[in-house]
């Protein structure tokens, strides 16, 4: 292939967006869920969830849990998570993502990582002096069917979910791990951050052709991916066991490719051995194919493969 790989690279978890889902039934990947009390000013309350064995990633130095905690609906504590601890490491890094708004936000919320066993403790006080009860539910990020852990089958899980909103038939909470409402790339991040590697540690490397029966042997202008006779057509690829394919959205830039990627998807899960399709519909002459390629070992490589379409050549292709 003569495509250019992008420079690999670790994806970091970035800043919250300010949106958030609506309070409902806990989202499946909640491993604990316990109710606690800030009763005077500045007072620091506890509470805990047990976290399994089974949570815990292989081959990953550490897991990432979401820390969500929301006042009882009749009382005036403000919640702020100030820590994260557990028995056998003690204090824990803490992220925070979201802080606690009244009508606005109805969760504060942080995530933390560890690699051991045992109960996982989020201390939380009031802002503002504010007291009162208050919920914390810890999530295990990436545990999309709610099996608790996160593997292969979570990815598949994810994928059908990808750029989905709150309300939309699509939208699974536990595949928004920051619950802000949407599902999108910083999503699928912290889905892969979590995610049992399936294969040794190797490097990012993508593999694209035209499934044969799409493929066309005529004379044609050189290029680095196929030429076909057929208006609708499927890419089939190989890389990292794991790792999840987002298609860009070629439809809504400029001709030219003179605005950014978008990466809105669709999303696409390969399979144990890597493999995985994407069916495209081309316009006549060139049209370019973009995906964003994420590992489940913090890489991440943009591949493009171009398919030349000519709906009239030699009497065979499909109308336009």
């Amino acid at each position: 292939m003569a495509n250019r790989l992008t420079q690999c690279q670790r994806p970091v978890l970035e800043c919250l967006e300010l949106r958030t889902a609506p309070s409902g039934s806990p989202p499946a990947n909640v491993i604990g869920t316990a109710a606690g009390t800030v009763s005077r000013p500045h007072q620091v309350s506890e509470t805990a969830a047990a976290v399994q064995s089974r949570n815990l990633t292989p081959r990953k130095h550490s897991t990432l849990f979401g820390l969500f905690v929301g006042r009882n609906e009749d009382g005036s504590l403000s919640p702020r998570i100030v820590g994260a601890r557990t028995e056998a490491a003690g204090a824990l890094p803490v992220r925070h993502g979201r802080a606690f708004r009244a009508g606005v936000h109805d969760q504060t919320v942080a995530f933390t990582r560890t690699d051991q066993p045992g109960l996982l403790s989020t201390a939380v006080t009031g802002r503002d002096q504010t007291t009162g009860g208050y919920i914390a539910e810890t999530t295990l990020v990436g545990d999309v069917n709610g099996d608790g852990k996160v593997d292969l089958t979570d990815l598949q899980a994810f994928a059908p979910t990808y750029m989905s909103r709150t309300g939309g038939p699509a939208y699974k909470p536990a595949a928004d791990f920051n619950l802000n409402g949407v599902i999108n790339l910083y999503d699928a991040k912290a889905l892969l951050r979590n995610l049992a590697p399936i294969s040794p540690r190797i490097p990012l490397a993508v593999e694209l052709h035209l499934a044969p029966a799409d493929q066309a042997h005529y004379s044609h202008p050189a290029i680095s991916g196929g030429a076909t006779f057929h208006r609708t057509v499927t890419i089939v690829g190989r890389t990292t066991p794991g790792s999840l394919v987002i298609e860009d959205n070629h439809t809504s830039r400029l001709p030219g490719g003179t605005q950014a990627f978008k990466f809105t998807g669709p999303a696409h899960a390969t399979n144990a051995s890597g493999f995985f399709a994407v069916t495209t519909t081309n316009l006549e002459g060139l049209n370019n194919n973009n995906f964003l390629i994420l590992d489940p070992f913090g890489h991440q490589v943009i591949r493009s493969f171009p398919i030349y379409w000519i709906p009239f050549a030699t009497g065979k292709g499909e109308p336009r």
